[in-house]
């Protein structure tokens, strides 16, 4: 799937990145969210840098009002590192990781409740490397952000 299908007709986006950067490949989200910051200029984009506490940017994202709310998450669903998959984040969450989950969850059910106009999807990165950043994890940031960049600048 391309990332202008993804967005769809959505003008107004919030990226959330969601990872934990010193578990290696498992900081995907966090490093998509730092990437586009520096790739994208439009000021209808968000990128928000979670970290591994989605919960903390909730207040943001509702004061942004978007009618897109992605989140980039390390999902762990069988893939081959760097395999990128789109998903409902309510049907995805059983491949979200555990340090993740609960409070992913509770944030989109809030998020979900106060913005209900808005659309969630869910992006996910298979990681490999718990002690490092893998290539495979490098490479699937870099393209994604090319291609956000190309889509919403």
């Amino acid at each position: 799937m391309q990332v202008d299908e993804i967005i769809g007709d959505a003008r107004r986006i919030v990226l959330c990145g969601v990872g934990n950067e010193k578990r290696g490949d498992y900081g995907f989200g966090a490093y998509l969210a730092e990437a586009l910051s520096v790739a994208v200029e439009n000021p209808n984009f968000l990128p928000i840098n979670c970290h591994d506490v989605p919960e903390s940017q909730a207040g943001a994202i509702i004061r942004f009002r978007p009618e897109l709310v992605i989140v980039a998450v390390p999902l762990e669903f069988g893939g081959e590192p760097g395999k990128v998959v789109v998903a409902d984040p309510w049907e995805a969450m059983g491949d979200v990781p555990e340090e993740f989950r609960f409070q992913l969850r509770v944030t989109l059910d809030h998020l979900a409740e106060l913005l209900p106009e808005t659309r969630f999807l869910l992006l996910g990165c298979q990681p490999g490397d718990w002690m490092g950043v893998s290539e495979e994890i490098k490479n699937c940031v870099r393209a994604l952000a090319l291609a956000f960049k190309d889509a919403v600048d």
